[in-house]
């Protein structure tokens, strides 16, 4: 082994400053952006919101002329007698928040009054973050009796937990990841299975329910019965085939069901940090009813016009001032410009973008979804004559207002199935089978294949597995839990 120096060339795509700041403008929701040019505001003086009263304007216009006599001071003694003037104000201001400062701080050694502590203390509750899981299991841990093997393979359990509270690898996995026995992890896993929320640790869904069943202090001996050897047939409710095989009432039976019914079968799901979400959409689309066309509207509310500080155009055109400082104002006012031109051209390309996704789904905003048309990021991006990254950065998290709602923009693509009128979007097949399952007979529900062979009637290859597919993503249950049959008389 040695150190060396070597030279050796390579071929490699660098992105520019001025380009990687357009990507990143490009992929933040409207939302954000605000949040992040403030920031840029904060670390560049040399930017500003462009005032909405031109009588803000700290500073006359560059191309303004002041006029003077011989008996008159120079302009440039004027500005510089003005500027001072200004410092002076900041000075009594300055001083003036000194001695508020000090009066405040003697009614309170702290600085701040009881309200504004109150404040405070509300606004640190709010953000809070809420307890994980995993640092409930955690924290359970810690409280139980313990060997230092016990205490690894429990640490190694916990991390292999999902957000639902099941247990996502098996013992033997376990055991090798840890370099301990089968045995003990195995022991260990009853022993922790014990805690709660009740249900957590499982490694199925029966299992689960077991566990919960467990901890009940009335008899659950049937519905033990049922989850262990007879789950399917609960899933389908059949009551009936259950109170044969089990030689029981149908009433008995419905009961330990009922029981059932009311354990929780994702423990975890307690914890879920249930965000509340904000949409602000980046563009909205209506049709105009005098022209009988789709209008495309960028949301710039959110985004506050940026300018160059008037006082760093004025202080770069100085002849007095000195290099150290002018490399500086210009490195600030630079940055400032690559920034006011990445927003520019992040707005440019998202409106370029939402004109070729109105152009290819015009259909969509007439009858919804069923005519969504097939449509890729390849064929905006080619259409464009940009990277298809490019346009998968642009629709990330973002939304679009339409007359049907607001939807993300990435609703719009989907990939291409074969039908006789052409080739339909995953999402009109989708929507077809909604429909047909809507107006379907509640005591004669559509199976799969039944919707299979309804689709091919109307001209779209589709498989059976492939709708079953479709349905679940749809969230739609299955024929034999969908099927309401009616009560007798």
């Amino acid at each position: 082994m040695q150190q060396r120096l070597s030279q050796f060339q390579v071929q490699k795509l660098t992105l520019s400053p001025q380009i990687r700041q357009y990507l990143k403008f490009l992929q933040l929701p409207v939302q954000q952006i605000e949040t992040v040019l403030e920031q840029e505001m904060n670390d560049n003086p040399a930017l500003e919101v462009t005032p909405e009263d031109p009588s803000d304007e700290a500073l006359p216009d560059d191309n303004k002329e002041e006029t003077k006599t011989g008996d008159e001071q120079s302009s440039e003694e004027v500005e510089e007698l003005n500027f001072q003037e200004q410092l002076k104000k900041l000075d009594e201001l300055d001083e003036n928040f000194k001695e508020s400062l000090y009066t405040d701080f003697a009614k309170n050694p702290r600085g701040r009054s009881s309200e504004e502590d109150e404040k405070q203390t509300f606004l640190q509750s709010l953000i809070t973050q809420k307890e994980t899981l995993q640092d409930f299991l955690t924290f359970q841990m810690h409280m139980l009796e313990l060997s230092e093997e016990e205490k690894t393979i429990v640490e190694e359990i916990i991390g292999n937990t999902n957000e639902d509270g099941y247990l996502t690898a098996t013992v033997e996995e376990i055991s090798a990841s840890i370099q301990k026995s089968r045995e003990s992890v195995e022991n260990t896993l009853l022993k922790v299975q014990q805690m709660d929320p009740p249900g957590v640790f499982a490694r199925s869904l029966g299992e689960c329910l077991l566990i919960q069943l467990s901890r009940q202090s009335i008899d659950t001996h049937l519905a033990k019965n049922i989850v262990q050897n007879h789950l399917g047939l609960l899933e389908k409710r059949d009551f009936g085939k259950l109170s044969k095989k089990l030689k029981t009432s149908v009433e008995h039976i419905q009961e330990a069901c009922s029981l059932i019914a009311h354990l929780d079968p994702k423990p975890g799901r307690m914890f879920f940090r249930d965000e509340a979400l904000s949409v602000i959409p980046d563009a909205s689309v209506y049709r105009d009813p005098e022209k009988d066309e789709l209008v495309i509207e960028m949301n710039e509310e959110p985004i506050p016009r940026l300018r160059i500080n008037p006082q760093f155009r004025k202080m770069l055109k100085e002849k007095g001032c000195d290099g150290k400082t002018k490399e500086f104002l210009k490195n600030k006012v630079n940055s400032a410009l690559w920034l006011i031109r990445a927003l520019d051209q992040r707005q440019s390309t998202l409106k370029e973008i939402t004109k070729q996704i109105i152009h290819s789904q015009e259909d969509f905003f007439e009858q919804g979804f069923g005519a969504l048309k097939p449509l890729r990021l390849k064929d905006i991006a080619q259409n464009l004559n940009i990277h298809e990254s490019t346009v998968s950065r642009a629709i990330s998290g973002k939304y679009i207002r339409t007359p049907l709602g607001t939807i993300p923009y990435k609703s719009f693509f989907s990939t291409k199935m074969e039908s006789l009128e052409g080739n339909e979007s995953q999402k009109s097949i989708m929507e077809k089978i909604r429909k047909l399952i809507t107006s379907e007979s509640s005591s004669k529900p559509l199976s799969d294949e039944k919707i299979a062979e309804l689709l091919h009637t109307g001209g779209i290859k589709i498989a059976r597995r492939t709708t079953a597919k479709y349905r679940e993503l749809l969230k739609i249950l299955p024929s034999y839990l969908r099927k309401n049959t009616p009560k007798r008389a």
